[in-house]
This record gives C-alpha cells, sequence and structure tokens, in this order.
C-alpha cells in the first residue's frame, strides 16, 4: 500500500465529518409524497441556512393543472425535531389565479422524522382549528373554470397528510431568503416583531392569567432553550424570571392548541426595566397564527464584561451540601453589596437555614421569622451563587421562607423552598461598571 494513502484517507476523513458536522438537518429541498386524495398537486419545500440556527427562510412550490405558484415563508425552530411554520406566506408568483390567505391553514409545525430506512421525513403537524378568527378566501371568488382547481388547493393546504422526502441537502439562498428573517426587510410580516433595543437584561415574564385565555395552551422560548413549556394560559402563573444574553437575543411564543371558540388569544409580556415587550395572539397581524418572535438587543458595554457565566464554587465535602440543588433565579447587580431580606410569610414554625455566598458561609443557624430579618453581602465581580441550605424542616415541612434581593431601589423577591435533600441557589452577576 502507499504509505500517504492511509494520511490522504485520514485528511478526506476529517474533511467529510467537518461538513457532516456542518449541515444543517432542514436545510435543503424537500419534495412531497405523492397523495392518492390528490394525485394531480405536487408540492416542494426549500429551506435556507437559519439565523442563530432558529430563523428559518424557506419557499413553497405547489403545483396543480394549470396552476402555480411560489410562496416565501419563515420557519421557526420549536424543538430538535419541530419547526414552527409562518402564519403568513408571500406570494412571490401565483397564476392564474390567487389563493389569497387561504395559505393560512398550512399552519402548526413540520416535524422530522426517519422512515425505516433511515431517510429523513417532515410531516404537517396542524394546529387543528374550528374557527381561525378572521375570514379566509374561499373557492367562490376563482373564476369558474379554475374553481375546482382552487378547492383541491385549499383543502389540501388544510387537511392533507402531507409528508416530505429530502432530496437534497442544497440551501435555498438568494436575495430574498436573506429578508425574510430581517423584518425591515421582509416583504410582508412573518411573526417577526420589530427589533427592541432594552436597557437591561435580567426581567420576568408575566403571563395573561385571565379567563379570557380559556383552555389556550403556550410555550416560551428564549435563545433557543425552553422556559415555559406548554402551560395553561387560564391559571394564574407566578412571573417567571429571564436573563438575556449580551448581543441579539430571540424570544418566541408558540401557540399550542386553538380552542374551539377562537385561534389562541394567549399573551406574555417580557418587562425588562422600563422597556416592556408583548407577545399577543389577539394582534390583528397574529390571530390564527403558530408563532410570534420578538428580537430583543441587549448592546454590551464596550468596557464591561457582562456575561453571565456558571459559577464555579469548589465542591465541599460535608454531606448536606451533597444535596440536590435547584437554581430558583438569576439576575444581575450594578453594586458591590447587597441587602437580603428574609422572612415566612405563612406561618412561623421554627424554620431554620444556612446561607453561603460562593463557598463561604455569611450565616448558619439562621432563624426564619414572620417579620424580616437582613443580611448584607458582598459580591465578588462577575459571577456569584448564593446557596439556601435547610438546617431542619420546622413543624410544617418543607422549609419554607421568602427572599427579597435588594440593590438601591431595585428589588426581587423568590420563593425559597428548601429540605433535607434540596438547596436553593441564587445567581447574581455583579456587572463592575468603569470609572
Amino acid at each position: 500500500m502507499n504509505p500517504r494513502f492511509p494520511i490522504i484517507l485520514f485528511i478526506f476523513s476529517l474533511s467529510w465529518l467537518a461538513s457532516v458536522a456542518q449541515t444543517d438537518a432542514y436545510t435543503g429541498t424537500w419534495q412531497a409524497e405523492p397523495n392518492q386524495d390528490y394525485p394531480t398537486i405536487r408540492m416542494e419545500l426549500q429551506v435556507g441556512h437559519p439565523e442563530r440556527n432558529l430563523l428559518y427562510p424557506a419557499r413553497i412550490r405547489l403545483q396543480c393543472d394549470s396552476f402555480n405558484a411560489v410562496y416565501e415563508l419563515l420557519l421557526v425552530r420549536k424543538t430538535l425535531r419541530q419547526l414552527g411554520i409562518s402564519r403568513n406566506k408571500f406570494p412571490r408568483t401565483e397564476t392564474p389565479f390567487s389563493l389569497g390567505n387561504a395559505t393560512i391553514v398550512l399552519n402548526g409545525t413540520f416535524d422530522y422524522t426517519r422512515d425505516g430506512k433511515g431517510e429523513p421525513v417532515l410531516s404537517v403537524n396542524r394546529l387543528l382549528a374550528q374557527k381561525y378568527g378572521i375570514d379566509l378566501t374561499n373557492s367562490s371568488t376563482v373564476e369558474a373554470t379554475h374553481r375546482q382547481t382552487a378547492t383541491d388547493l385549499m383543502k389540501f393546504l388544510k387537511e392533507a397528510d402531507i409528508r416530505l422526502r429530502k432530496i437534497n441537502a442544497e440551501a435555498w439562498q438568494d436575495d430574498d431568503a436573506e429578508k425574510l428573517t430581517q423584518p425591515q426587510l421582509s416583504p410582508i410580516y412573518f411573526g417577526i416583531m420589530d427589533t427592541v433595543h432594552v436597557p437591561t437584561r435580567d426581567g420576568r415574564l408575566v403571563f395573561s392569567g385571565n379567563k379570557k385565555s380559556g383552555n389556550d395552551h403556550a410555550s416560551v422560548m428564549l435563545n433557543g432553550k425552553s422556559i415555559i413549556d406548554d402551560i395553561e394560559l387560564g391559571k394564574r402563573k407566578e412571573p417567571e424570571e429571564v436573563l438575556l444574553d449580551t448581543g441579539l437575543n430571540i424570544l418566541t411564543f408558540f401557540a399550542e392548541n386553538f380552542p374551539k371558540s377562537a385561534p389562541n388569544n394567549g399573551q406574555v409580556t417580557l418587562e425588562l426595566g422600563n422597556r416592556k415587550v408583548k407577545t399577543d395572539f389577539n394582534n390583528k397581524a397574529d390571530i390564527a397564527a403558530g408563532f410570534i418572535v420578538a428580537k430583543i438587543y441587549y448592546d454590551k458595554d464596550e468596557d464591561a464584561d457582562t456575561k453571565f457565566e456558571t459559577s464555579t464554587v469548589p465542591f465541599f465535602s460535608e454531606r448536606f451540601l451533597q444535596r440536590n440543588e435547584k437554581v430558583i433565579g438569576n439576575i444581575v447587580s450594578k453594586s458591590a453589596t447587597v441587602t437580603l431580606a428574609l422572612w415566612d410569610d405563612a406561618v412561623e414554625d421554627g424554620d431554620s437555614i444556612s446561607l453561603r455566598i460562593n463557598g463561604k458561609w455569611v450565616a448558619q443557624g439562621f432563624p426564619v421569622k414572620k417579620s424580616p430579618q437582613f443580611l448584607q453581602v458582598t459580591l465578588n465581580p462577575g459571577p456569584n451563587t448564593i446557596t439556601f441550605v435547610a438546617d431542619n424542616l420546622g413543624s410544617i415541612p418543607p422549609n419554607t421562607s421568602v427572599l427579597e434581593i435588594i440593590d438601591g431601589k431595585k428589588r426581587k423577591s423568590f420563593n425559597i423552598e428548601t429540605s433535607l435533600d434540596q438547596n436553593n441557589l441564587v445567581n447574581i452577576f455583579y456587572e463592575v461598571k468603569p470609572d
């Protein structure tokens, strides 16, 4: 054997692995399998390179008899195996008639699976609806010679079992594709709100939590990570703490169902300092939508590193420090010293806790009283971790209390619930400003 052959083979293998690693499962061209109920309809989906691995520009080619159309749309990653489908589809070309807004009924998600041979398949998983909340185009508006074709196409989009197979991995690329993820450049609204710049990176999600929401279910993702998964919005829920990354953040609000009376009426507001970012399926442009995307920028101070990193606290050998740990909040402080207020908002039952910050004890055997008691703690620049450890369970298990962190005029409260098996953690990033 040529001694250079193994080296060449090794280099080729590395190149091949690198190219595979860079290939996205969704980008490329997909063709719909023949459908026996709609034998004359052909459908093709082309998916472009995603922005932040979350927002995919795409277009659909649809053909039936003399009808030919190309629609542009936005796909948004919901899970590793699901892409949300934008409500609106922009008709780049559409002849000899228009389907109007009837394309809205192709909604829900494209679900990624593999068949028995291991070949990739996308299946349409719709949000089923008796009503869409808006008047949809119907075939009666189409001239008689094309009415049957229009009827078949509308029924195909609304109820056909659509399965697409990948025929190549070549991403859709042109000027149009690049514009679809930019709301200021896209030809129509695809569900991406105007970009918002915010003054702070720590905030909270506030849910609608009213009877108007009925049995609406929704999910929220931030930068591809689940914040809330399939909650019922009609039931009251406490706000959820969130922490933005420096730079661009992508918040996505997904409808999980369309109730019988109307499409999803859910709304979620992200509060960041004095700015509020509201996503609301009751907005006219988002009625019958499956998702709403908000692009949020938190601009980094060039002279200060504001990236929140996982604290690297040393591991201790004491038995009670080997418990499970639950993070109950992440906040940013502008001060080197913060005040902790601790009290029992229910019944004073003899609970006692111990606190440590970055591995050093600041209080041990601290009794939890009905009235607030205060501790001051000094933070290190950058990430800090405060750990709350139950010393006992009191007379009414588990060990519960309310923690309020005070940083000047800024206050945040957390419900502490520790046990002999679980500690609570709060991560505080001390953001040092330059002189």
